[in-house]
């Protein structure tokens, strides 16, 4: 069977981009485009009580490894304590979200299937350097833009 493309990079890539999500450090490792949509595959370094705020994704499933640190992930209703060496799976339409409970950062490997979150990422980095405070209406928008819904602030703002 022929391969129809592939992807080496070599580490560290001096192409790497690192975008400053909310504080995380987040690099496409693998983007779309060299998986011809198939999948994206980042890197994320997590500081002490940094995470996404509660989202799903309606048709994008997500697999964390765990590099190092301790992670707090909320899956609907259920909360799980990770740590290096762990793996979660989360599939569409589940509600998510973690949050680094270490003190210091913490370092995950995430692969998202299909591809196409890899330009969330990169449109949400450029969103958020356009002023001192996030403009919420506008992330919620490029939230749905990519098949997602916000429904709730990260843990970390949880009390």
């Amino acid at each position: 069977m022929a391969t129809t493309g592939f992807a080496i990079t070599n580490h560290p890539s001096s192409e790497d981009v690192v975008l400053n999500i909310f504080g995380d450090q987040v690099t496409i490792k693998v983007s779309g485009d060299q998986t011809a949509g198939t999948l994206t595959v980042i890197h994320s370094a997590t500081p002490p009580s940094g995470g996404p705020p509660l989202h799903l994704h309606s048709s994008d499933a997500e697999v964390f490894y765990i590099i190092d640190g301790t992670f707090l992930f909320v899956l609907d209703d259920e909360r799980h304590e990770v740590s290096a060496g762990s793996t979660v799976f989360i599939p569409a339409g589940t509600r998510h979200q973690y949050q680094n409970v270490g003190e210091t950062f913490g370092n995950l490997l995430i692969v998202l299937a299909p591809a196409g979150l890899d330009n969330f990422f990169v449109e949400l980095d450029a969103l958020l350097k356009q002023g001192s405070e996030p403009d919420m209406p506008a992330i919620a928008a490029l939230h749905a833009k990519f098949g997602m819904e916000l429904l709730g602030p990260p843990l970390a703002m949880q009390g």
